[in-house]
């Protein structure tokens, strides 16, 4: 048998029944399958022999890669080797009774698709395109989509925002490309391709840099932000305020009232042309403070405030902790951390409900 996911009495889900091939390398495309999983498609999860590429990418324990073991929960898993007429004819019937096929971009459209199968292909850049065929790293598709022109101190080099978040928000568009495919299917009874590219994925979270070029021809600089926006070190951690209005309650906070009898800082207007001699007045006298303290303090008087956390407060958090963002799941190598659900659905499971799967023993790669 293949690793399965524990099928235990639940509540239902919005894809049960869906019956989803991942047969993706990718973090985007795995990451759209776990979407996919989380809401209750059956999802295997096919890898050459030797596993699938990100079983050896990122950090890892003796249980495995991290990044595997996140993008691969709720899945069940085979091993298929090309070279094998077998396994071709194996994953052919598969094909035949999947709904999704999840595959990368430049590889065929699996043998065996009814046309009822919706094909979701994603990759780097849209294949007719300027960049059509090209392979780019985490940090061009930042740069190449305009992120990091915007991102850090004006007379600094660019910031790479870390992690793998360009390829996240491309499984996330190709997750939502296939649900809408699937409900298109029940009107029409007709499967069909879509196309999920990190270049486009980009281009849309950077809509507002697009949409102001497209308007008057500007575009977006690591300048100062022009507003109220200070960043301040306290004692124990940094903090964001954002002091659109009730400017008086920061200075009962900071224990700086002296500056609102400051003729200089009078109106809105006034200040945005000090702001920053201001903002060093503020970070004098937050840097005596802890960080808690101050927020709660500007949060009262409905001030927009808050701390910089890292993942360790966020574990902590209370906020974490009432929305319940973490769980533990089971699977045959034990339990394991997981991101519980990305968002609820009202009367439906919308969770991870299993451990990543192990690399199949040779002998069971045909089972699912």
């Amino acid at each position: 048998m293949s690793s399965s996911p524990d099928r235990t009495e639940r509540p239902p889900s919005a894809l049960d029944g869906v019956v989803v091939l991942d047969l993706s390398t990718s973090v985007a495309g795995q990451y759209a399958g776990r979407m996919l999983a989380m809401n209750g498609a059956d999802v295997v999860l096919v890898e050459p022999p030797g596993g699938t590429p990100t079983r050896r990418r990122g950090p890892r324990t003796e249980n495995g890669s991290f990044l595997f073991r996140h993008l691969n929960q709720g899945k069940r898993s085979i091993l298929h080797d090309g070279g094998s007429p077998a396994d071709r004819r194996a994953l052919r019937e598969l094909v035949g009774r999947a709904d999704v096929v999840v595959r990368d971009q430049g590889t065929d459209a699996p043998d065996g698709a009814g046309d009822r199968l919706v094909d979701c292909v994603v990759g780097d850049a849209p294949e007719g395109g300027a960049y059509g065929g090209w392979r780019f790293s985490e940090m061009i598709h930042q740069a190449l989509a305009g992120a990091m022109k915007v991102t850090g101190e004006l007379d600094r080099e660019p910031v790479y925002g870390l992690g793998e978040r360009a390829s996240y928000a491309t499984g996330t568009t190709a997750y939502i490309s296939v649900v809408s495919a699937l409900y298109e299917r029940r009107r029409s009874g007709s499967g069909q391709r879509v196309d999920a590219t990190v270049y486009e994925s980009l281009a849309a979270m950077g809509q507002n840099i697009v949409s102001t070029y497209s308007y008057n021809g500007t575009h977006g600089t690591r300048q100062r932000y022009p507003g109220f926006l200070a960043m301040l070190r306290c004692a124990d951690a940094w903090i964001v305020l954002f002091v659109i209005r009730n400017w008086p309650t920061v200075c009962r906070v900071l224990d700086c009232e002296h500056l609102l009898d400051d003729e200089r800082y009078r109106t809105s207007a006034d200040r945005l042309r000090h702001w920053e001699e201001i903002v060093a007045v503020l970070q004098e006298r937050a840097a005596t403070r802890r960080a808690d303290e101050v927020v709660e303090g500007c949060q009262r008087g409905r001030v927009s405030a808050e701390k910089v956390t890292g993942l360790r407060d966020l574990l902590e958090s209370e906020q974490w902790r009432v929305r319940r963002v973490m769980s533990r799941v089971g699977g045959p190598g034990g339990t394991e951390p997981a991101v519980r659900s990305v968002f609820t659905i009202d009367g439906a499971a919308t969770e991870v409900r299993s451990a990543s799967p192990r690399l199949p023993a040779r002998d069971r790669r045909r089972s699912a």
